[in-house]
């Protein structure tokens, strides 16, 4: 329904709004807001994010490389340090003791040493897991 990729960037912007997400330990939060008239428009727009996103090539580098600033910003933090202390004192065992967010080392170059297409992965992922009869 929304073949370029900014339209909904576009739409916020033009109706008084913005966007952000985060991923938390066991969530992600989508967040929007726009001028109370343009709500309808907004989510007529945010809603395909889940239903038919677009994954194009150039979104996903884009995304790999958001998420490597984010954390490259993050390894002086004393919140994110003492969160890895957490995560190597905990049981190797658990998935909770693996890297918790992602750099270009895990997002981009070791997939791309194993042949592995990012891309391919996050579509096969989406297919797999967004449905909603196993989110909650």
């Amino acid at each position: 329904k929304f073949p370029d990729e900014n339209e909904y960037e576009k739409f916020l912007n033009l109706h008084s709004g913005s966007f952000n997400a985060f991923t938390s330990s066991e969530h992600t939060n989508y967040y929007f807001d726009v001028a109370p008239d343009h709500l309808s428009g907004a989510i007529d727009r945010f809603s395909p994010f889940f239903i038919s996103p677009l994954f194009t090539e150039s979104a996903t580098d884009r995304e790999v490389n958001a998420v490597n600033s984010e954390h490259e910003k993050n390894i002086p933090n004393d919140y994110w340090r003492i969160n890895q202390i957490e995560k190597a004192l905990a049981d190797s065992k658990h998935d909770f003791s693996k890297f918790g967010t992602g750099n270009k080392d895990t997002l981009d170059i070791l997939p791309k040493e194993k042949g592995v297409s990012v891309r391919e992965s996050l579509l096969e992922f989406h297919s797999t897991w967004y449905s909603s009869n196993i989110m909650s």
